[in-house]
């Protein structure tokens, strides 16, 4: 009967396994869990034995970081401790960055079976690169005018960057230093140092003194080449003044090596150095005006130096130099002339239009043939007559102001005395004892000048018109005088003396 017996249950056994693919996919498992208990129940003995929890502790990402991970007791064994997280860390050699608030929950709570990040290092922080700020374009870029009707100003282009000197083209923001971190271990970890930005330094270009900026050192046109900054005190067209390049209008000195054409304007506060011809444009020169050739003015050109003026011709133009003028010949022009007037060369004319020139006229001839009419003025010319009759006025008008103001204080300090003067009349009184010393101070200095003035306007008698030959038709005034040719007079001189125009020879 027991063989029997043991016989059916190990059948019945093997009947609940046939069954069991039926069942949900818990049940299976839990089912082959108990079959596979029941089945080696001594293999497992050694697992019952009681175990702590087990602490785990992985260091990564370059020592700047470590993980936790606590394994649970077994079997009833005791639960982890804080000082069993420490002492795993020690064991390691982490010292820094350990988050201990986090290790105490951990063991205060049981938290098993979870990753955590227990210490992290402090990273190294690296210096910012310095940088460049730029106060001015590093491209040229074409910036059309307006005219006053609107429309658009195509020979003013805007190519030009003129600066002062002193002026700041860029500042300079210098790299920072790093700072430095530790990593878990309590090892330093170094940061890099920012980079230094590529300085834009060229030409006339310096630092000011505590080298944070750049500056221009001279005044000129501020251009960028080749990664540089750089001013120019020439600007220099290598073509013509077109519309390729638009009007120009320059801190420093102006090289031209083409042609200017008409209608364009070229003004600078240095010198004008024209290589080809000038037709019909308005050059406006702070210094000297040079024309290797010449102009032809078309009755429009202009030519104004504060310097000199020198070209092999100029026809139909308006000429304005407050230094000398030299050419080959001049024909139908205005002229005005401060100081010499040479005509030479193979022509050396002066024919038709208009003279002034303050000093010595010396031409080879003045008129022609065919007795063009040609004024000639020495010793006093049309700026000189006009600066005379501004100061005058200035003068006059300064000294109006001037009476205005005493008879006012006068008014007002005796109503001050009898104390019926009012605020605002207070306020009055000493605005007119402020303006009557600046008056004096600038009747002073208008009456200086107009006294330099009339001295100039008196030197007449030293001006000379030096002529190999001198036609019909010419009309000379020094002073007051005035002197018509009606013959043809050769190698010849004129001057003023005793109120009249004289001739002689030389």
């Amino acid at each position: 009967m027991e063989k029997e017996y043991i016989h059916e249950e190990v059948h019945e056994e093997d009947n609940l396994i046939e069954t069991v693919e039926d069942w949900n996919d818990k049940d299976q498992e839990r089912i082959r869990s108990i079959l596979n208990e029941e089945e080696t129940p001594d293999l497992q003995e050694e697992d019952m034995m009681p175990k702590p929890a087990a602490v785990e502790v992985v260091i990564e990402n370059g020592d700047m970081r470590a993980t936790l991970y606590v394994h649970p007791p077994q079997s009833g064994g005791p639960d982890v401790e804080q000082q069993d997280i420490e002492d795993e860390l020690q064991r390691q050699g982490i010292v820094f960055g350990i988050n201990r608030e986090k290790i105490a929950e951990i063991a205060e709570q049981k938290q098993y079976r979870q990753l955590f990040e227990i210490a992290a290092g402090k990273p190294a922080i690296d210096g910012s690169n310095g940088k460049i700020k730029d106060f001015f374009p590093r491209e040229h870029k074409l910036k059309f005018s307006s005219k006053s009707n609107g429309g658009i100003d195509f020979k003013n282009l805007n190519l030009i960057h003129n600066v002062q000197k002193g002026t700041v083209v860029c500042e300079i923001t210098r790299p920072t230093e790093p700072e430095d971190g530790m990593d878990i271990l309590g090892r330093p970890v170094h940061g890099q140092r920012g980079k230094m930005p590529e300085i834009p330094q060229g030409r006339n270009i310096v630092f000011s003194e505590d080298r944070l900026k750049l500056i221009a050192s001279c005044e000129g046109n501020l251009t960028f080449r080749s990664g540089r900054f750089q001013v120019e005190n020439v600007y220099s067209v290598d073509g013509n003044v077109d519309n390729s390049v638009g009007n120009i209008d320059f801190s420093g000195s102006v090289y031209i090596k083409g042609d200017v054409f008409e209608g364009y304007t070229v003004k600078a506060r240095g010198d004008i150095t024209v290589v080809g011809i000038v037709e019909g444009a308005h050059l406006e020169s702070g210094g000297d005006i040079i024309l290797h050739k010449g102009m032809r003015g078309m009755k429009k050109g202009i030519l104004e130096a504060k310097g000199n003026i020198t070209g092999k011709f100029l026809e139909d133009s308006t000429i304005r130099a407050q230094g000398s003028i030299q050419a080959e010949y001049i024909i139908n022009s205005k002229v005005s002339c401060n100081k010499d007037l040479t005509l030479m060369g193979r022509r050396g004319a002066l024919i038709g239009g208009s003279c002034a020139v303050f000093n010595r006229l010396r031409v080879k001839n003045l008129g022609s043939a065919s007795q063009t009419s040609t004024a000639v003025a020495l010793g006093i010319t049309p700026e000189l007559l006009e600066e005379t009759a501004k100061v005058q006025k200035e003068l006059k008008n300064i000294q109006r102001s001037y009476e205005d103001c005493m008879k006012n204080v006068e008014y007002l300090t005796n109503r001050e005395e009898t104390g019926r003067l009012t605020e605002a009349q207070k306020l009055q009184l000493s605005e007119f004892k402020i303006q009557i010393p600046v008056n004096r101070l600038k009747i002073t200095q208008l009456k200086k000048r107009q006294q330099e003035l009339e001295q100039l306007v008196m030197q007449v008698g030293k001006s000379r018109l030096e002529a190999d030959l001198v036609y019909p038709g010419t009309v000379i005034t020094m002073g007051e005088s005035k002197l018509i040719i009606k013959r043809v007079e050769s190698m010849c001189m004129f001057y003023y003396m005793d109120g009249e125009i004289k001739r002689g020879t030389f």
